[in-house]
């Protein structure tokens, strides 16, 4: 339709930034003219892109901004911080007068997704010193990993009553540790994707909150700009693609 040649390449685990600093490499002795890439590390896959500019390639980031973001030529994202404020404040309102005790299952550490989300989830719950926080555990977005995680956190403080993930298969995981405990329902469970899985997992009241991205959205806008900045065209710096909140009974954002 639009004329263009697309090579899709991908690491071998989510955070793989070695790997797709090598494949940037080989794109751009293969001669293209714009690579869009999900960052796998914000600041980790920085010399890679200033490389594929220096040999006069366009650079577009999807998803996960670069640190910094305004190294790329154009950020086409969900807005993380946004996103995460929302989970927050759908928590704080949840929780009513009951004292939370807060569980943090992170994705990646060092990515802007994982970071964005959890210090915007800290921010919209009115918790951005972690005073609530009682455990901090490392999933890298995986669901056994997430699942494992959880089972650490319930052993070491049974009382946690929220808990936050960085995306579904994370949440996915914690909720059958939960489950398994017979605790469902009586810990809540808040996440970011908005998937099929993750929005089934809604439904049946596994995961409490799930904001919902649109990678569709950022796919599609991503190659149009990858078009047109290759064809000498101005493209904007930054597109939100929108943020929606989505729970059993509700939704509430831009999407």
């Amino acid at each position: 339709k639009k004329n263009v040649t697309l090579i899709f390449e991908a690491g071998k685990y989510d955070g793989d930034n070695a790997t797709q600093m090598s494949e940037m490499d080989d794109l751009v002795t293969r001669g293209v003219k714009t690579i869009a890439l999900v960052p796998n590390l914000s600041a980790g896959i920085v010399p890679a892109v200033k490389r594929a500019q220096a040999a006069g390639v366009k650079v577009l980031a999807i998803d996960t901004a670069l640190d910094p973001a305004d190294l790329s030529d154009s950020f086409i994202a969900t807005d993380n911080l946004k996103a995460g404020i929302l989970n927050g404040k759908w928590a704080k309102d949840a929780m009513g007068s009951q004292t939370a005790k807060i569980a943090l299952l992170e994705g990646t550490p060092g990515g802007e997704v994982n970071s964005d989300r959890m210090n915007g989830f800290l921010q919209g719950f009115g918790d951005p010193g972690r005073k609530l926080v009682v455990a901090d555990e490392i999933t890298n977005g995986d669901q056994g990993k997430g699942q494992t995680a959880m089972e650490n956190v319930l052993n070491a403080h049974p009382d946690v009553n929220l808990v936050w993930t960085v995306n579904e298969p994370a949440a996915l995981g914690a909720a059958t540790a939960i489950k398994a405990r017979g605790l469902t329902g009586k810990i809540k469970v808040v996440s970011m994707d908005g998937g099929c899985r993750g929005v089934k997992g809604v439904q049946d009241g596994l995961i409490d909150s799930d904001v919902m991205q649109f990678p569709k959205k950022m796919a599609i806008t991503a190659v149009d700009l990858a078009v047109d900045v290759a064809a000498g065209k101005t493209v904007p710096k930054r597109v939100d693609t929108g943020e929606l909140l989505i729970t059993k009974t509700s939704t509430e954002g831009d999407g």
